[in-house]
């Protein structure tokens, strides 16, 4: 359990899009001291962190070596990789490094080889904590959660992510989901299943906090395909491949869907390229609550903010803003049911 008082000493786990975002913030933030970077790509290796991520130098040189980071003995490491290593992970909490990560994994509980157990295991060893957010930005479910307070009876918590997400320019995350490829909405389902346990692990936590038990869990998947051929720069997607998929997860109680979380996922509308179906976009999320009262609440980016966002910033700063809270935390896996609010920080103008 770190003193939250005390500056805590952070490790930034990879530079990628996502990664790089949650650096600059660690620099910004007056609690926070950059200590040390890993990146896998060995022409990141021996570089001033703060300049692969297009600011100043940090004098933190990066490394690509487990023992280097676990050997700086950080109060947390922000890991970042699109998949998570539960072994590195394992190893990080074992030495009593605390972990926040926005790799695709709440818990581990639907990972295989009982990975949900090693890590809490790993946890209690080392007397460090781990909060995972998964992939679909875990503050979307803590504020649908949040909504519920005010409802007498909880009987349906749904979720939809409704956006064009040509701006996240990581041609190998579109290309595992399906985008490119014949519009095959059986295969991509199945591979989605295979690519997303995180998912199911967010539903668990959204009907754990609503007092629902989960007895089964489905996937639903639609595609739509391209007009014409559209090149987005990073990538390429063929006239007639999958340039959109609308996918919904439900987790199950008694047979009856009870919490759900959908996403429509479009590349390059934004651009005037065409899908066939089209379907309306939220720009945004979208969280009803279906019992007494029904609720209706639509978050969103200002329009004027889709010109200059830092569009990894959505998915870095809620595991950048929990890093105190995790810190602070009883030794563990955590989650927004344990964990206080987590809050952004106000700057003085």
């Amino acid at each position: 359990m770190k003193d939250v008082e005390s500056p805590m000493r952070v490790v930034q786990w990879t530079t990628g899009l996502v990664g790089s975002t949650a650096l600059r913030a660690i620099v910004e933030h007056p609690a926070l001291e950059l200590v040390g970077c890993f990146a896998h790509s060995p022409d990141k290796v021996g570089q001033d962190a703060g300049l692969l991520c297009g600011i100043a130098r940090t004098g933190v040189i990066v490394t690509g070596d487990v023992a280097d980071i676990i050997g700086l003995a950080p109060d947390c490491v922000v890991y970042m990789p699109q998949w998570p290593d539960i072994a590195v992970m394992e190893q990080l909490l074992s030495a009593g490094i605390n972990v926040v990560t926005s790799a695709r994994i709440v818990n581990g509980r639907h990972y295989g080889d009982r990975a949900g157990e090693r890590l809490a295991a790993a946890a209690h060893s080392g007397g460090a904590s781990l909060y995972g957010s998964g992939c679909n930005p875990m503050y979307v479910p803590t504020v649908a959660l949040a909504s519920t307070a005010m409802c007498r009876r909880v009987d349906q918590l749904r979720i939809t992510e409704s956006m064009d997400c040509g701006l996240y320019t990581s041609a190998g995350n579109w290309q595992a989901y399906g985008f490119g490829t014949p519009p095959e909405p059986e295969r991509i389902r199945q591979e989605l299943w295979r690519l997303e346990p995180d998912y199911l692990e967010a539903l668990e936590i959204m009907a754990d906090g609503i007092g629902a038990e989960v007895d089964d869990y489905t996937l639903a998947v639609e595609c739509a395909v391209a007009n014409e051929d559209r090149d987005l720069g990073y990538m390429s997607i063929p006239q007639g491949t999958v340039a959109a998929l609308d996918s919904t997860w439900t987790a199950l109680a008694n047979g009856v869907g009870v919490v759900s979380i959908r996403t429509t996922w479009k590349l390059g509308s934004f651009l005037g390229y065409g899908e066939t179906p089209d379907w309306p976009l939220l720009y945004g999320y979208l969280i009803e609550v279906v019992g007494q009262p029904n609720l209706r609440l639509k978050l969103n980016f200002s329009f004027d903010d889709l010109h200059n966002i830092d569009i990894g910033v959505t998915t870095a700063m809620p595991i950048v803003n929990a890093i105190a809270s995790v810190c602070a935390a009883p030794p563990g896996v955590v989650s927004p049911l344990t964990l206080p609010l987590v809050t952004g920080r106000h700057q003085a103008q």
